[in-house]
């Protein structure tokens, strides 16, 4: 009887101990087995019902914007949420793993950045994940990777534009009925309050659906098509204007302005605004092509462009005004030069220039007797065909070239001789009395001296009519003169005011309508 109780004593107690035994922390590593086992398929317990997976992020830094590729790099965490029953365990809090070898054997969601061109995990210096599985099989896993993404820049606005990126992830091989993937239903998208960007700001992130069908196992013959679980995180982001205000604006505007500095130079002084006006346009198209240097060839106009045309139209417009009043002045200059050529005609040439009147009227006339005997004087037959008058001879030599009185000349250093005759238009000819000579009609070719005296006489008191119109038209070439030179002064001080007021109106205009009229405000 004793030896029945001591036996069934070592039962119990070996019960006991095997209780004991499996109860005890020494049962660990249980979950382990449990985790070498080969998961590849979604856990799901019921084929009808998805597997609901949350989703979270973490942006840790932004940078490397790339307008030309349309491209930004992001250091960000994933972080990650779903049940898997078959990992649940008997510990009373989460088991950590963070052995890369048993993480391959647990199913993992196969979610991707369907807008990232390269995506990599950071290893430095071990694989950077983690992962928690609670007692009931709820696994948290969370890793970081670098991504550059795709970002479609809308640079119509560009450099006051708004831009909204966006990190789009989905499940690459599962659909929504398998595989749910959803956003964490507080602040699933995140990002770090000390991000400073160069060339942006960070208005704010937000989270968002892009579900969508798709076409998947894609045969030659056949396909299917279904919905995908997709979700976006959103980036808004404002350019700030310091770069290319410094760069841009303020370079272009000072050379805008430059240019108006012609407006105060001399009007006769041409080398200096010839010069001004081309470095101004030259130095302007050099600033052009830097704006363009780092932006993509876009198809529309950006604001940029916008203003860079409307500069180069002000600097084209002053070089337009500059030649306008050279053609004035060119003008003003003819004129003077005439009238002063013709004032000194009229001072020095008169009496010699009448001297040859005399010997041109005596070169075409000559004597001949009749045949009561008495001496007429008619024109030489080398003098048929020419003018009757002194008023004829020296009409033909003035030549009328346009309805502003200009004239033309081939030496400008010389006083051309219809010039000079042009003084005498006034001097009229009259036939001098005949003496008698011979019965016989002859002609001869020596010049009839006798009424030469008388001839001088009419001449001298023409003379001192034509120098009272000699006087008149002197005036009035300094008159026609003085018109240009005062026409072309009261364009540059139009031009003076005219321009920049033109120039201030579109600044008005410009920076009121990119920066007030176009701003939408972002919902945050």
């Amino acid at each position: 009887m004793k030896k029945y109780w001591s036996t069934l004593h070592l039962f119990q107690v070996l019960c006991i101990f095997i209780f004991i035994r499996t109860s005890s922390p020494l049962t660990q590593p249980n979950i382990y087995n449990l985790l070498q086992q080969s998961n590849t398929r979604p856990p799901t317990a019921n084929a009808s019902v998805p597997l609901g997976v949350k989703l979270g992020m973490y942006l840790e830094s932004l940078g490397n914007f790339r307008s030309s590729e349309m491209s930004f790099d992001v250091d960000l965490y994933v972080y990650m949420s779903w049940q898997d029953p078959r990992l649940a365990h008997n510990f009373s809090d989460y088991v950590l793993i963070n052995n890369d070898e048993i993480r391959k054997q647990i199913w993992l969601p196969d979610l991707y950045f369907a807008n990232a061109r390269q995506a990599s995990f950071q290893e430095v210096t071990v694989p950077n994940f983690n992962l928690f599985v609670a007692p009931d099989g709820t696994v948290a896993y969370s890793c970081r990777c670098t991504l550059t993404v795709a970002c479609s820049l809308n640079l119509r606005y560009y450099p006051m534009d708004q831009q909204l990126c966006s990190i789009r992830v989905l499940s690459y091989a599962y659909i929504a009925k398998q595989v749910n993937v959803t956003w964490f239903d507080k602040n699933p998208v995140r990002f770090n309050e000390e991000i400073g960007l160069p060339e942006f700001q960070i208005e704010h992130v937000s989270n968002a659906y892009c579900n969508g069908s798709y076409q998947y196992a894609l045969t030659e013959n056949s396909y299917k098509s279904d919905d995908f679980s997709c979700l976006s995180g959103n980036l808004f982001l404002s350019r700030s204007i310091g770069y290319n205000l410094v760069q841009s604006y303020i370079p272009t505007g000072l050379i805008v302005m430059i240019s108006w500095v012609s407006f105060w130079i001399d009007r006769r002084a041409v080398p200096a605004r010839v010069t001004l006006s081309f470095t101004t346009l030259v130095s302007l198209t050099t600033l052009g092509n830097g704006l363009r240097f780092g932006l993509p060839q876009v198809s529309y106009a950006k604001a940029i462009d916008l203003w860079y045309g409307a500069c180069m139209f002000f600097v084209f417009c002053a070089l337009l005004e500059f030649a306008t009043i050279n053609s004035y002045m060119r003008k003003s200059e003819k004129f003077d030069s005439m009238a002063k050529k013709m004032q000194s005609v009229v001072l020095t040439g008169r009496r010699g220039a009448a001297g040859n009147v005399v010997d041109a009227l005596n070169d075409d006339w000559c004597t001949y007797s009749t045949e009561n005997g008495r001496l007429k004087t008619e024109k030489s037959p080398r003098g048929y065909g020419k003018p009757d008058t002194v008023q004829d001879i020296l009409s033909e030599r003035i030549k009328f070239i346009d309805n502003e009185f200009d004239f033309d000349t081939k030496e400008d250093d010389e006083i051309p001789g219809n010039m000079a005759m042009s003084i005498y238009d006034n001097v009229s000819c009259r036939k001098d009395e005949a003496d008698s000579s011979s019965e016989e009609t002859k002609f001869s070719t020596k010049p009839k001296r006798n009424g030469t005296n008388g001839t001088r006489k009419y001449i001298d008191k023409s003379l001192n009519q034509s120098g009272q119109n000699d006087s008149l038209i002197v005036a009035t070439y300094f008159q026609i003169s003085a018109n240009h030179s005062r026409h072309a002064l009261k364009i540059d001080k139009s031009c003076r005011y005219l321009f920049p007021a033109a120039f201030l109106l579109w600044n008005v205009f410009y920076w009121w309508y990119y920066l007030v009229y176009t701003k939408t405000p972002i919902d945050k």
